[in-house]
């Protein structure tokens, strides 16, 4: 009875121990050979998509003073992103936004360069050696589940990567799952649940490195941590333990 006991008492303990290799991102066999190594996996370009707000600027010479600047129809400087949504345009849902002076402009499926390239050769017809940037307002992932701040961040380059994203969110908790990170998004319509590896160094290569706008990243809770055992009360099982050897032991020598 006491082996049983003290075998049952080693299980727990163990249960509630964390290893390194749950905790460890991109791993390796042969670490120390893996430095330096590369992988490759081009940034593509964003795609405009319907719903999409982009923030416009138009700018040009002044043709009685080349050297001066005028404003076009938005002016930047100092705003935060809730302010430039008040003044962005959205992609309708035929893929077009309304822009002053050009009317309806079909923008989906095409990048913000290639748009402002566009936007730029239509407004010569109105302005001296216009200059038009075109931005996303609204690019943005959400990240929630095992992570030390949940919630949704928006970021202003035109990519983002996974652990980019998490570093945002405040990394992954301790009894986070690292081997089994669900990443969803939707793509023209279509939700899709994709299962991600951060200790894979493959996910290097992988279509889910880097994120899309509007990808939400969801970080599964280990087994132990649904068992609700990530905070073993080590004291009270040892005394408890302690208490039941001395009762069988009690036991055991009044049997005798």
């Amino acid at each position: 009875m006491r082996k049983i006991t003290i075998w049952g008492l080693l299980i727990i303990l163990f249960s509630g121990c964390m290893t390194t290799n749950k905790m460890v991102y991109v791993q390796d066999e042969s670490r120390s050979k893996d430095l330096g190594s590369e992988f490759v996996n081009e940034q593509k370009r964003a795609l405009i998509q319907t719903f999409d707000e982009l923030y416009v600027n138009v700018s040009s010479f002044s043709e009685e003073n080349p050297d001066l600047l005028s404003s076009g129809e938005v002016r930047m400087g100092g705003r935060t992103t809730t302010d430039y949504s008040l003044i962005s345009y959205q992609v309708d849902e035929n893929g077009n936004i309304d822009l002053p002076l050009l009317g309806s402009v079909h923008v989906a499926g095409k990048t913000v360069d290639e748009v402002a390239q566009e936007v730029q050769e239509e407004l010569k017809s109105y302005f001296y050696s216009p200059s038009v940037k075109v931005s996303y307002v609204n690019k943005n992932i959400t990240v929630i589940g095992q992570v030390n701040n949940p919630g949704r961040y928006y970021y202003s380059g035109e990519n983002i990567n996974i652990f980019q994203a998490l570093g945002l969110a405040g990394d992954i908790l301790e009894y986070g799952n690292r081997e089994d990170v669900v990443v969803v998004r939707e793509t023209n319509g279509r939700i899709q649940k994709n299962k991600v590896d951060l200790t894979n160094k493959n996910l290097f290569v992988s279509d889910f490195y880097y994120l899309k706008s509007g990808d939400v990243v969801y970080v599964e809770p280990l087994n132990r941590r649904v068992w609700g055992i990530d905070q073993v009360p080590f004291s009270l099982i040892l005394s408890a333990a302690t208490t039941s050897l001395l009762i069988f032991d009690y036991i055991r020598r009044n049997d005798l």
